[in-house]
């Protein structure tokens, strides 16, 4: 018989998930748990931006609830603007959730919030750029069926099911395993998608009229947000800790107030600081000259015989518009630009 004396210890395995023990210690000790926590500095600091942007975002509906009839809102989209505005407080309210305690709850909240939200925006904006595209850059033999297929609301209903499959994916087979690359990968992914067909078409509006064009707006804004995210991928794969929401947090920001600055602002600073050019005439008249310089001459026009259909389709360049016969405010447009032009200025106000 062997007896271990009164040297002998009795040893047993800490608890894996709440306890932990030194080498060579013969006691468990509790694990002292570190998180981004709502007293750190780096938390007030991005949870303040946080609560500035959804201020500013209300703040800019509001302008332009109450301008809603001008030619600056109706060209930036009309209602579609405010989509993108709800979608950007979604957006803002979901960075909250990386900061705390990380519960299951919060896992879910955080990810599937900012997922849908932005993807919301970014489907918007494309449904936006791809209309003023199709209005000036699609040939005139394509245009009756892209016209078929252009359906704003539901291409971003379709936009917004995919990424909801995706969450849905994400949170049944990995139980929103944050950690899961595949699973973050593919959610994001499709985000980046939408915002490099953004970038494309974007691009190709570049030379469209002034007052039509966003292009260089949204090619910024889209560039922040895909340089933000391929920065932000080396980081969160190779790092770990409590910092690692704060700058998962931070990107968020980051592209929130890309797309406040690039796509809002300016279009706020019009409306406040620039009436006068925030009027029908004004951008009638920036149409004109953009047609003027696009067809260089009023030879390459195609005005058919009015008097043939109810509705008359002028052509500007490869641009047919379809408008009904004027009422008597529309005849009363100064005399200097051609009845066409008239016309074509109405329907793009009209088509928002």
């Amino acid at each position: 018989l062997f007896s271990c004396g009164p040297l002998c210890i009795l040893c047993h395995r800490c608890n894996a998930h709440s306890e932990w023990s030194d080498p060579g210690s013969s006691k468990c000790e509790l694990k002292t748990l570190e998180y981004f926590d709502w007293n750190d500095v780096f938390a007030v600091i991005l949870l303040t931006l946080a609560a500035v942007g959804i201020v500013v975002v209300f703040l800019v509906s509001l302008l332009f609830l109450s301008h809603r009839d001008s030619p600056v809102v109706k060209a930036a989209g009309g209602p579609l603007c405010q989509l993108i505005l709800l979608s950007l407080v979604g957006s803002f309210v979901s960075s909250v959730f990386f900061v705390g305690k990380p519960t299951d709850a919060q896992c879910k909240v955080r990810q599937v919030l900012y997922g849908l939200s932005f993807t919301l925006c970014v489907s918007c904006i494309l449904v936006k750029s791809l209309k003023i595209l199709l209005a000036f850059q699609v040939k005139l033999e394509l245009l009756k069926s892209l016209r078929r297929l252009y359906k704003p609301y539901l291409i971003i209903c379709f936009c917004m099911l995919v990424q909801g499959a995706n969450h849905t994916w994400w949170l049944i087979l990995f139980k929103c395993d944050e950690g899961s690359y595949v699973a973050f990968g593919v959610v994001m992914g499709f985000i980046a998608l939408l915002a490099l067909v953004c970038f494309i078409f974007a691009f190709k509006g570049r030379k469209l009229p002034q007052k039509y064009n966003e292009a260089k707006f949204i090619t910024f804004g889209m560039l922040v947000y895909l340089m933000a995210w391929v920065l932000f991928i080396p980081v969160y794969v190779t790092t770990a800790g409590k910092y690692l929401p704060a700058v998962e947090m931070a990107v968020i920001l980051i592209s929130n107030y890309s797309i406040l600055c690039c796509h809002f602002f300016p279009k706020c600073y019009a409306i406040l600081f620039r009436s006068m050019s925030n009027t029908r005439d004004d951008f009638m008249r920036n149409v004109y000259e953009y047609s003027k310089k696009s067809t260089r001459g009023l030879g390459d026009f195609s005005l058919p015989d009015a008097s043939k259909s109810k509705e008359s389709p002028y052509v500007i360049s490869n641009i047919p518009c379809f408008f009904p016969k004027r009422t008597e405010s529309e005849q009363s447009l100064e005399p200097t630009a051609p009845p066409f032009v008239k016309m074509f200025y109405i329907c793009c106000l009209r088509a928002t």
